[in-house]
């Protein structure tokens, strides 16, 4: 279950807010908006 460090809140994998920046994926808190990742799409 990823955890933020910003707000120190659990997520589920669905939970998470998901944006497509070109060929990448961009994974965002959904409290605080703060970015968890970045993954290049398939």
């Amino acid at each position: 279950m990823p955890t933020c460090s910003g707000c120190s809140g659990d997520f589920t994998p669905e939970e998470l807010v998901r944006h497509e920046d070109g060929p990448l994926l961009l994974v965002h808190c959904p409290d605080c908006g703060l970015s968890l990742g970045s993954y290049r799409r398939r």
